[in-house]
């Protein structure tokens, strides 16, 4: 496999033009789903991940009594699969030769913004695939948190005998407003350990919701007074939220008009990892001079934990999974 414009002798510098215009294009789109998730970069054929608690709290003793013993419990498994995902074009030698590959140019240079667009679509579908625990989602494979749940579950479990369930989601599918982004909120902050204790969010909240709600979404985190009462309260939102919109979010691209969601990107457990970065590659068969190139990376989506993140369907309707 000839790689980067790497040639035979068919045409000179048609694989650097090629290729010059590939990165024109990797440099145009950039991925902005690390707005939402956090980066990692990824080795091997897969990974399993298992957390664990904490030790708990210290305890009072007496002189001369033994200082009391605690004990660590592991979090659910959670694999870790990179998935492969590319394009092609094929490009004949006259084509080439009579430099009537200007199209072909325009698709390479489309093809390699669509690698960094389809790293943002695949990333959305953690959040609009979170509400069920099928792995597949609009096109891209997540790998979800071992629980057994949805990533936004009423009923998450512990391996800690005798812990509780925790809920990271709305039971009764609250929309978006002032009041619900309160109850939101709170519930963010009072997620407990596995153990069953409090925990630092240690960030800030970011609101993430399709494009139906951005302008609610922007009037809660930018307006100097509550948007939603006329008695002109102080908007306690305003400066201390951030917003994230995506279109990838949209009911018309698979995802709801209703649903929004809370996390703290730099301390939830949502990873976009990267195995492998958009690469160009080029072949030629020497029978026909057909000339073709593809496009391909390889990443994969992983929940390592459900905590740092909510979520509502927003749809006014009970939900229990």
């Amino acid at each position: 496999m000839e790689t980067r414009g790497t040639w035979t002798d068919l045409i000179p510098d048609t694989g650097l033009r090629i290729a010059e215009v590939f990165d024109q294009g990797q440099e145009e789109y950039l991925p902005g789903i690390f707005g939402i998730l956090r980066s990692a970069s990824g080795d091997g054929a897969q990974k399993n991940y298992r957390g664990k608690t904490g030790v708990g709290r210290l305890r009072k003793f007496d002189d001369g009594d033994n200082i009391s013993e605690s004990r660590r419990y592991p979090t659910y498994l959670t694999k870790e699969i990179y998935n492969n995902y590319g394009n092609s074009i094929e490009v004949s030698k006259n084509q080439i030769e009579d430099r009537d590959f200007d199209s072909e140019l325009d698709e390479m240079k489309d093809l390699s913004i669509a690698a960094n667009f389809s790293q943002d679509e695949s990333g959305v579908q953690m959040f609009n695939g979170g509400f069920a625990t099928t792995a597949d989602v609009n096109g891209y494979t997540i790998n979800w948190y071992g629980d057994a749940k949805p990533h936004f579950s009423t009923v998450h479990p512990t391996q800690v005998p005798g812990g509780s369930t925790q809920s990271n989601a709305s039971a009764t599918g609250i929309r978006f407003g002032h009041d619900n982004l309160e109850t939101a909120s709170i519930a963010l902050i009072q997620q407990k350990t596995d153990d069953g204790l409090p925990m630092a969010l240690m960030g800030k909240q970011t609101i993430v919701v399709p494009t139906a709600l951005s302008r609610e979404a922007q009037e809660e985190t930018e307006s100097t007074l509550t948007p939603e009462s006329a008695e002109n309260a102080i908007n306690v939102f305003k400066g201390n939220k951030n917003v994230v919109t995506s279109l990838f979010l949209d009911a018309t691209n698979s995802g709801s008009d209703t649903a929004w969601f809370l996390t703290v990107p730099e301390r939830a457990k949502m990873f976009h990892t990267v195995r492998q970065g958009a690469r160009l590659e080029s072949d030629v068969n020497i029978k026909n001079k057909v000339m073709v190139f593809t496009v391909d990376a390889r990443w994969t989506n992983v929940a390592k934990d459900y905590r740092r993140s909510w979520g509502s369907k927003g749809d006014l309707a009970a939900y229990s999974s």
